[in-house]
């Protein structure tokens, strides 16, 4: 009998240890190797990083006013966001960055990672980088001003939306 409870423990450390283990490699994995800061947003080919974005610089580009209503688990939200067009933030970076990439991978400060493809950003009053909401400017997850997000105007559910936006992957 002492004999089963002693494989049993064993049994049982070796999960733990393999859990450890698993718990290691993701943090590895997902660990980021660049200072990403809410209030300004890298972006990116690869490893290299072609510009940055802040909120002054989105509002040197036209502005849009984009009312909407997004369905969540946790209800229906009203908002009137103001932003400027994906597309006109990468082409104040490099006007050929559309024509050299198919896809972006968002991120959050929060290390929350959704995709677009660009034939949605080169889609007509679609994606958007907001920095306001009701005139207010958007908090960061600390609480603070100066927050950034990606909304896609033609997704009504908003599960792709990036709160606290700091980095976009260009791929």
């Amino acid at each position: 009998m002492e004999s089963k409870a002693v494989d049993q423990k064993k049994i049982l450390y070796a999960v733990i240890a393999l859990l450890v283990i698993i718990i290691v490699v993701f943090a590895f994995l997902n660990r980021g190797d660049e200072n990403l800061q809410e209030g300004q947003i890298l972006v990116k080919t690869g490893d290299n990083v072609i510009g940055v974005l802040t909120v002054a610089d989105l509002q040197k580009l036209p502005a849009a006013q984009k009312k909407m209503v997004i369905q969540s688990t946790s209800g229906m939200t009203k908002h009137e966001f103001t932003g400027a067009p994906l597309l006109d933030a990468l082409n104040s970076i490099d006007p050929g960055l559309s024509q050299k990439c198919t896809r972006i991978i968002t991120r959050g400060i929060d290390n929350y990672t959704s995709g677009v493809n660009m034939s949605e950003v080169l889609r007509p009053n679609n994606v958007f980088i907001v920095y306001a909401d009701h005139g207010e400017p958007l908090k960061t997850k600390t609480g603070g001003e100066g927050a950034m997000r990606i909304i896609i105007y033609q997704d009504e559910f908003g599960q792709r939306f990036t709160n606290f936006l700091t980095s976009l992957e260009l791929q």
